[in-house]
């Protein structure tokens, strides 16, 4: 969070170049920021779903859906900045012909709104130098009457506003959690009652949230905006994930051992840089490399993202976008855990000989701040456990610390095998009620797998509800 170039390559320079993702070009990185990674997805969403939204036609909320000729279709960009400015390019760099009008934007010094469209490279450019456009733009091209940009512009120092206005499609790229509410007292962009007619809304800013009582929010606004008004709501993860997908193929395409910085130069700034200085046609190449693949798996995931929430939405009538995306996103992580093993996500366990006392066990859990200690023979074979349930019962029932361990023990042991699945890991702990179980192959404990664990390194919960 909050970090550049410059912090990305100090990182990568101490710890080395496959240690770190989204470094500067000149290290092989991506670029994400220069490239619009986020803004991508966006627009991909967009196209993708034009060619979808059809098949929205057999629900009543958009049986009369009309959609506009291609280079006709209007859009409003809530967040004028890093995802919504490259939105605004990329969209015309796409598909020049058929680019939607940029109808109205807005950023924290206003909005500005053209009914016959902005002029988006002017406004990019003036991003690029100034940052906040909306207002500059206003003293300078409209005020000064300069040229014809300033025909039919209208400007407000309300950003908020501009989701008062009416377009085919909506763009929330600002990072505001809540850029439409039902509810006035959550302080949102805008209440749904004032909003301006749309069809479609691509969230390309983060706004989720596993808050129940967010939750509960989000579901009642898309009630009224999808069920009643007939806005589809293109859900935020299934949209922006372009950032992550680019910085995603610096370690899926790693750095060759012959561009790695040499370990004796690590954490030396000057001898890193003369490093990159002296391969930096191959670290070019090594960029542009990642940054191919990147794109074209963005539009793959994205265009499949899109397929599936129309798909969803068709086949349940009754369901919210929000609730089709998160069942989207469960299924496919689902998928992927499926193929994983307890080997994958286990943790060491700290483990004690049979001749020791509930005192060197309890001294042991401290240390480890685990859920319990193997009790081993001499031959490192597994006889038992002692879990921080048992010392706490041994201290409440009077033993005293000396007591030997063997005493307090768990001889019958639940294990698990190391190639075990995920799934039928968290089966193994619920029907036997326990939290963590030791991974024992060959009689030799290798490690521990806990409900802790699971939670941390897997989506369990999740997991839970498919199973």
């Amino acid at each position: 969070m909050g970090t550049n170039d410059a912090d990305m390559k100090v990182f990568a320079i101490e710890n080395g170049l496959n240690n770190a993702v989204s470094k500067p070009a000149d290290m092989g990185g991506n670029r994400i920021d220069e490239l619009g990674g986020a803004a991508n997805g966006i627009v991909v969403a967009v196209k993708a779903l034009m060619e979808h939204l059809p098949r929205l036609r057999q629900l009543p909320q958009f049986s009369t859906l009309t959609l506009p000729k291609p280079g006709k279709t209007d859009i409003l960009i809530q967040g004028f900045g890093a995802v919504g400015a490259h939105a605004a390019r990329l969209f015309h760099e796409y598909d020049p012909e058929s680019a939607p009008i940029l109808k109205g934007i807005s950023d924290e010094t206003g909005y500005l709104l053209n009914r016959e469209g902005l002029p988006w490279q002017e406004l990019f450019d003036l991003w690029k130098k100034s940052g906040a456009v909306t207002q500059k733009f206003f003293h300078d091209r409209i005020m000064g009457k300069a040229g014809p940009a300033s025909k039919n512009t209208v400007f407000s120092n309300a950003p908020d506003n501009l989701l008062m206005e009416s377009a085919f499609c909506l763009v929330p790229a600002s990072p505001i959690s809540n850029y439409l509410d039902v509810d006035p007292a959550s302080n949102p962009s805008m209440t749904t009652d004032r909003m301006g007619k749309w069809q479609i809304i691509v969230e390309g800013a983060n706004t989720y949230s596993p808050n129940p009582r967010r939750k509960a929010a989000r579901r009642k606004m898309e009630r009224q905006v999808y069920r009643d008004k007939g806005v589809l709501i293109a859900t935020d993860y299934l949209v922006n994930s372009g950032g992550v997908i680019y910085a995603a193929h610096e370690r899926i395409i790693p750095t060759p051992d012959h561009l790695l910085i040499p370990k004796d130069i690590l954490g030396n700034p000057g001898a890193g840089q003369a490093w990159l200085e002296k391969n930096r046609e191959d670290f070019a190449a090594l960029a542009e490399t990642r940054r191919k693949a990147a794109v074209q798996k963005l539009e793959t995931v994205i265009r499949r993202n899109m397929e599936e929430l129309i798909d969803g939405l068709c086949k349940d009538a009754d369901s919210l976008p929000c609730e089709i995306a998160e069942n989207i996103s469960v299924r496919r992580i689902a998928s992927r855990e499926k193929s994983r093993t307890v080997r994958d996500i286990m943790e060491d366990v700290p483990a004690i000989g049979r001749d020791k006392t509930v005192a060197d066990a309890a001294g042991l859990l401290v240390k480890a701040h685990g859920p319990m200690v193997v009790v081993v023979s001499e031959e490192g074979c597994l006889i038992g456990i002692v879990t921080n349930w048992d010392i706490t019962k041994a201290m409440a029932s009077g033993l005293p610390a000396d007591t030997p361990l063997t005493r307090i023990m768990t001889a019958d042991v639940i294990t698990t095998p190391p190639d075990a699945g995920i799934i039928d890991c968290v089966r193994n702990l619920e029907t036997h009620d326990i939290s963590a179980m030791p991974v024992v192959e060959n009689d030799r404990v290798l490690g521990v797998i806990s409900g802790d664990i699971l939670a941390g390194r897997t989506l369990y919960r999740l997991l839970q509800t498919l199973s």
